[in-house]
């Protein structure tokens, strides 16, 4: 009987085998399928994050020019940089809160549209009132970046979170950087100060289109946008004074004031000291974005294995000080290279080092509330550069804001020496 009994038995078991391959085939299409979408979802994300920052620094090499034609001094330069970022700082936790009841993409579409009426308004603006409006518009609709981290939050894995918040830090950090020199492309072209709003819109219409029928919601939306911003009593003050967090926190503001004091009127001084005109001010912030990506893209990560994130902290804070005080000395283009190689290298370690100490320092569980408090003392620090550097720039003297930012970063190294180590 058994002899009999095995051929019918392993006949019987070859269905079966085939259907557990074919199962196994079908899982392993899906699975590619779900990755590629997730991939693509990443992408759009990155997009999303690029387009805002974008936006901030778009204006900064067409200001000089602004000024003259809207009869705005220095200061009202640095005030108009800086309305952005106080819409931006207020509207950041209400998306990342909304996107937590409502979906990510709704939130993400609705914000899309109001920075594109943004631009649209300084593409029809006459007037510096009408400039300071588009500002702010543009500045509540790119508040956005909660909403990104947020569906990034939702769409990865643990093991692979880490890289898909890299990819949005990347592109803020892109964006923050390449927005200058792509509104200094935009002038060296011939565009006027009107077609630069259009431009930047048209960008965000296509980041709006491209969201609206390729980015789905995710499958399970977590409560990624609350967590980051807690609405969990005296939170941002329990934080901030944390023995254990502080510490960083101060240092995300300050080098934060220091770079955008810096940003805010360095084509102010270019133009004024070394008579570059668009062309040049556009190759000077190229030079500083392709540093900056040079280093926190394919540097960072084996020098914060070698050196840990102290020692990044630390001696980034020393090369911002040092390209500071050489920038607004610099007679020469020579100098000026050295200056802001020691500016883009410098901010390069420093921010994405105390972005990772933090994270370590932080409670597991409130993560993501204390990276978003970091994140406001980032905002603040770009809501405070721009306003002193102006205000220090036609008060003070040219060098005045640079010299400033350098005393911060000084300040920056001594609370370095002071930071906690992430294992403590």
């Amino acid at each position: 009987m058994n002899p009999g009994a095995q051929p019918n038995q392993a006949n019987s078991q070859a269905p079966e085998s085939a259907a557990s391959k074919d199962a196994e085939t079908g899982a392993q299409s899906a699975d590619g399928k779900q990755k590629k979408a997730g991939k693509a979802a990443l992408l759009l994300i990155f997009f999303t994050v690029f387009i805002d920052l974008v936006g901030f620094g778009l204006i900064i090499p067409v200001l000089p020019t602004y000024a003259q034609q809207l009869h705005a001094d220095d200061f009202a330069v640095g005030c108009v940089i800086a309305t952005y970022s106080v819409f931006q700082f207020f509207f950041t936790p209400i998306w990342g809160r909304m996107s937590d009841k409502v979906g990510r993409r709704p939130i993400l579409l609705f914000s899309l549209a109001a920075s594109a009426l943004g631009y649209l308004i300084w593409g029809f603006s006459g007037s510096l009132a009408l400039l300071f409006v588009s500002r702010a518009v543009a500045g509540a609709g790119n508040a956005n970046i909660a909403v990104a981290q947020a569906y990034v939050s939702d769409v990865t894995t643990k093991e692979n979170r880490a890289k898909g918040m890299g990819l949005v830090g990347a592109a803020f950090g892109l964006g923050f950087v390449l927005g200058p020199a792509i509104g200094g492309g935009c002038v060296s072209m011939g565009f006027n100060l009107q077609t630069i709003g259009f431009v930047a819109a048209s960008l965000s219409i296509i980041d709006l289109v491209l969201t609206f029928f390729l980015l789905p919601e995710p499958q399970q939306r977590s409560n990624a946008g609350s967590e980051r911003f807690t609405k969990e009593k005296n939170f941002f003050f329990n934080t901030v004074s944390d023995p254990k967090l502080r510490t960083s926190l101060l240092i995300f503001f300050i080098a934060t004031f220091a770079f955008a004091n810096m940003e805010a009127t360095i084509v102010l001084l270019t133009t004024k000291k070394l008579n570059f005109g668009s062309f040049e001010n556009t190759m000077m912030f190229l030079y500083i974005g392709l540093l900056i990506v040079f280093v926190q893209g394919g540097m960072i990560h084996r020098l914060n294995k070698k050196y840990g994130e102290k020692k990044l902290i630390g001696i980034g804070s020393v090369m911002v000080a040092l390209g500071l005080v050489l920038t607004p000395v610099s007679s020469n283009l020579y100098v000026l290279g050295a200056a802001l190689f020691l500016l883009a290298v410098g901010s390069g370690l420093n921010n994405p080092a105390n972005q990772s100490l933090l994270s370590k320092l932080a409670p597991e569980d409130k993560t993501g509330g204390v990276l978003g408090v970091g994140q406001s003392l980032s905002t603040l620090g770009r809501i405070a550069g721009p306003v002193v550097g102006g205000f220090a720039f036609q008060y003070l003297g040219m060098s005045s804001p640079y010299f400033i930012g350098a005393v911060a970063m000084a300040v920056a190294f001594i609370l370095s020496m002071k930071l906690p180590d992430a294992a403590a």
